[in-house]
């Protein structure tokens, strides 16, 4: 483990906080497919976020989080929400949540292309 993120990681991760192209949610899921099979996915328009999950709450994702990004759990700080099902997401700020189109938890078996995935991402939320 790193005592810093790894930088690549870093601007994969802003595609979890930002509305962002489909091709760099689309490689983030790539990455995080190496490391976790449960990711989140969101649209609004033509734009898209994802998220690591878990169904244990906000400690398993704080620890998928440090796995993704490479890092010590105990040197990081993940804000998060829970979907109606129980499960958890990494957010900002809970209380203002933008509103997606279309969302959907979507298991990942393997780890998968930049391509794959945003095939993926496509075929469940448009």
């Amino acid at each position: 483990m790193h005592d810093a993120p790894v930088a690549d990681r870093v601007t994969l991760i802003q595609s979890i906080r930002t509305w962002s192209p489909l091709g760099d949610v689309a490689e983030a899921i790539s990455v995080a497919s190496t490391v976790e099979n449960r990711i989140y996915v969101e649209r609004l328009g033509d734009r898209y976020r994802w998220s690591l999950s878990s169904k244990g709450g906000s400690y398993p994702l704080l620890r998928a989080t440090a796995r993704f990004a490479e890092v010590d759990y105990q040197r990081i700080v993940v804000g998060f929400r829970t979907l109606a099902d129980g499960t958890a997401i990494i957010c900002d700020d809970p209380g203002a949540v933008d509103e997606a189109d279309a969302w959907a938890l979507v298991d990942v078996v393997e780890p998968v292309s930049p391509t794959d995935a945003a095939d993926l991402v496509t075929g469940c939320i448009g």
